[in-house]
C-alpha cells in the first residue's frame, strides 16, 4: 500500500526545525533580569521580619534589614560623596530612626565609626577614625570632647579633662589631682580613693604661698593607699599630683 504524505510537509519539517534551533539557543542565552525601576523590593513578610532592598533611597542604594514589626531597621546604603571628584562610600546605619544610631562608613582614604543623634547628623557619643593624615579615638559630642588624636608626623594629643583622683577605683590606671594645705603645715598625705590594687609611683609638684622664698621639700613615704610630702618652712602649698598603677 502507498504511503501517503501530507502537502503540506516541507513546512512542517521547516516549522520543527526552526523551533529546534529556537530553543537551542534559548538554553545557551542567559534570560533577561527583572529591573525594578522606582519601587522596594520586600523580601519576607513586611508586617515580621524582613530585608527591603531600595534602589534609590534617601542616601542612595539602599538595603534595609528590618528585625521584627515596628522595629528600626539595620541600613546598607551606598552613595557618593559631594566633592569633586564624587567618590563611592558606604554606609552601615545601625538602628536608623532611634533616638541614637551607630555609623560605620568607609570612604576613599577614610573609615569612621560614630554613633549619631536621631536624625543621623549630630555626633554624641564614641568615635573612631582612621585617615591619610589623622587618626583619632574617643568621645565627641561638640562641648565634652575627650578623646586622643594621632598625626603623620609621630605627635599624638589629647584633647579634654582627665578625672579627679578621688573619684577613681582602685583598678584606675592614672590619678590626677591637687590638693592645698594651710599655712601653718609642713607635711601632709595624699589618700588614694581605696587601697589600690597593685604598687603606685606618685610624680609630684609643689607650689609654695611664700612668692620667691626658697622651700625643700621631698615624698617621705608612698603605698598603694596614699603617698606623703614634707617640706621644710610652715607655708601654704598647693602639690599637684599624678600617680601611675604597676
Amino acid at each position: 500500500m502507498p504511503v501517503s504524505y501530507p502537502e503540506n510537509l516541507p513546512m512542517r519539517v521547516a516549522a520543527l526545525e526552526r523551533l529546534v534551533q529556537y530553543l537551542y539557543t534559548a538554553s545557551q542565552t542567559r534570560p533577561a533580569q527583572d529591573s525594578i525601576q522606582t519601587g522596594a523590593l520586600i523580601i519576607g513578610d513586611p508586617a515580621g521580619p524582613h530585608i527591603r532592598l531600595i534602589p534609590s533611597g534617601t542616601g542612595g542604594a539602599e538595603i534595609w534589614l528590618v528585625p521584627a514589626a515596628g522595629a528600626d531597621p539595620t541600613k546598607l546604603v551606598a552613595d557618593v560623596t559631594t566633592g569633586y571628584p564624587s567618590e563611592a562610600t558606604f554606609h552601615v546605619l545601625s538602628a536608623a530612626g532611634a533616638s541614637s544610631s551607630a555609623e560605620f562608613n568607609v570612604a576613599s582614604g577614610e573609615v569612621n565609626m560614630a554613633v549619631h543623634d536621631a536624625n543621623g547628623t549630630g555626633e554624641n557619643g564614641g568615635q573612631a577614625y582612621w585617615g591619610h593624615d589623622l587618626a583619632a579615638f574617643g568621645y565627641i559630642d561638640g562641648s565634652s570632647n575627650n578623646f586622643f588624636s594621632f598625626s603623620p608626623s609621630g605627635v599624638s594629643r589629647h584633647f579634654g579633662q582627665w578625672d579627679d583622683f578621688a573619684d577613681l577605683s582602685s583598678t584606675a590606671g592614672w590619678l590626677w589631682g591637687s590638693i592645698t594645705v594651710g599655712g601653718s603645715g609642713t607635711s601632709t598625705t595624699i589618700n588614694y580613693p581605696s587601697v589600690m590594687a597593685s604598687n603606685m609611683g606618685p610624680i609630684l609638684t609643689l607650689r609654695n604661698g611664700l612668692g620667691n622664698a626658697t622651700i625643700r621639700w621631698a615624698i617621705t613615704a608612698s603605698s598603694t593607699s596614699g603617698v606623703t610630702v614634707q617640706w621644710d618652712v610652715s607655708a601654704s602649698v598647693a602639690l599637684y599630683m599624678c600617680s601611675f598603677r604597676h
